[in-house]
């Protein structure tokens, strides 16, 4: 199984990235550890998220809800 994001979404993260690392220095490399990290567990665990439809699943960062 892998994590797929769409293009829209690649682009999302990105932006979050590069906003909160203009707004704390580090902090959007944090934050792309921490979404590392939850598409890990989603790998590892991919039932345990809430489904959103057929294939797409949810789960919400601890540290960037």
């Amino acid at each position: 199984m892998n994590v797929r994001l769409l293009e829209p979404a690649e682009q999302e993260l990105d932006d979050a990235i590069d906003y909160d690392n203009r707004q704390v220095d580090g902090l959007g490399d944090a934050f792309l550890i921490e979404a590392l990290r939850a598409f890990d567990l989603m790998v590892e665990h991919p039932h345990a998220w809430n489904r959103l439809g057929d294939g797409i699943r949810w789960c919400r960062l601890n540290r960037f809800p």
